[in-house]
């Protein structure tokens, strides 16, 4: 693991930011690109891209914040490092739906015509600040000793957990590589015929499943957290599962 990516003149640049910047300049280039297809201005990209940029920088850090409050009741000042990793995904990714639905919807522009846009951006998003988590050692698995299960140093957040001692499953590792799957699937389905709203509900509902199922398998410092994370991902799976079939219906 290395938390801090680069060391020069002084100056550290740890890993978590380092991939969460890659992540909104690849995820805000694939948009670009493919609003053009969509007759979508890019001064409207622009525009929208700070808003979720802020969006998932706020709701990120604070459902983390309310989730591990006893990592900054002793330090309030730590809340915005953002830089030093603790993020929520769907803490970003409710906070960045409800910056883009406030955008979307002054400018008066179909929002899951944009969504369907955004959809493969985000896994893809996913893919690189995944690699950030697993550099900083956090987001990490519960014990295991399968063979690809991680030893990791104690100089990061899992090895000074109090399961620290055992090999760990990688699940950043795992969730990385799901996105970027997820996000070859979506941009295959935005490319070809579909109805407006698909490509995103297909994203909701693959996500929350997939999410759903690795939490089994990830660490939880507190259980409550586990449920809650539960209950969102069904949550999320099933309004893209209504989404689909609404848009379906439609169809026919």
């Amino acid at each position: 693991m290395k938390p801090i990516l680069i060391e020069f003149g002084g100056i550290a640049l740890p890993s978590y930011g380092v991939m969460l910047v890659v992540s909104f300049i690849c995820a805000i280039l694939y948009v670009r690109n493919a609003a053009k297809k969509f007759n979508i201005s890019l001064i409207t990209i622009e525009n929208l891209a700070f808003y979720l940029m802020v969006g998932v920088i706020v709701g990120g850090r604070i459902l983390y914040v309310i989730f591990h409050w006893h990592q900054y009741e002793n330090d309030l000042l730590g809340i915005i490092r953002i830089w030093e990793g603790g993020m929520m995904f769907f803490g970003g990714f409710l906070g960045a739906i409800l910056a883009g639905f406030i955008y979307l919807r002054k400018e008066k522009i179909s929002v899951l015509k944009i969504a369907d846009i955004i959809a493969p951006a985000i896994a893809l998003g996913e893919f690189f600040t995944r690699i950030g988590c697993f550099l900083n050692g956090c987001c990490f698995g519960t014990p295991s000793t399968l063979p690809w299960a991680i030893e990791f140093p104690p100089h990061c957040v899992a090895g000074s957990s109090s399961v620290s001692q055992f090999s760990l499953h990688p699940t950043q590792i795992f969730s990385s590589l799901f996105g970027l799957a997820l996000f070859f699937f979506l941009n295959r389905k935005l490319k070809r015929p579909h109805n407006t709203g698909e490509v995103f509900a297909f994203y909701l509902m693959f996500s929350g499943i997939f999410r759903f199922g690795i939490d089994f398998i990830r660490y939880y410092e507190d259980p409550a957290n586990f449920w809650i994370n539960q209950v969102i991902t069904v949550a999320v799976a099933c309004v893209g599962l209504f989404l689909y079939r609404k848009i379906s219906q439609k169809k026919h």
